[in-house]
């Protein structure tokens, strides 16, 4: 019975280990999407204000 538990433990260790890094791989990844989204949204925004309104201030 005790070599049950430990193997319970053990395997239950385990795949809570690859779940939390399944988790932590998934997040990151999403993070760094959506913060490359947003920066390339700002980035146009600026490019544009500096095409069409700073550029032709002098």
């Amino acid at each position: 019975m005790q070599q049950f538990l430990e193997r319970l433990l053990y395997f239950w260790a385990a795949i809570t280990a690859i779940g939390l890094l399944i988790v932590i791989v998934f997040w990151a990844i999403s993070t760094i999407i959506s913060v490359a989204f947003i920066s390339l949204f700002v980035a146009i925004v600026a490019a544009a204000f500096y095409h069409f309104y700073w550029s032709k201030k002098n």
